[in-house]
């Protein structure tokens, strides 16, 4: 993971524990190892937001399906914006003192 705002972002926006959201990322982790290599590449960035996104939804909507809370999705889909923001100005940041330097 980027860092500790990443895992605080998610685990605040999902309201899932910051242990399960943990498990959740090194599992899309892998997965994104696994299909795009490189964890410094723009591929492998892709396809583990995309995975975690879509874990953190599954996780959320078997945590509330019984309770009808429609807006718990939302919730958690604007977490993910969030940190995907924060990432991607990183790394726009780490590749400008890249070319500047």
């Amino acid at each position: 993971m980027h860092n500790k705002t990443t895992l605080q972002v998610l685990a605040a926006a999902s309201g899932l524990a910051d242990e399960r959201i943990q498990e959740l990322w090194e599992g899309a982790d892998m997965y994104a190892r696994a299909q795009a290599g490189d964890p410094d590449s723009p591929r492998y960035q892709q396809v583990l937001h995309e995975r975690m996104a879509a874990m953190v939804e599954r996780e959320v909507a078997k945590r509330h399906a019984a309770d009808g809370e429609p807006w718990v999705l939302a919730d958690a889909h604007l977490g993910q914006i969030e940190v995907s923001l924060s990432d991607a100005l990183k790394a726009f940041g780490s590749r400008t003192h890249h070319v500047i330097h």
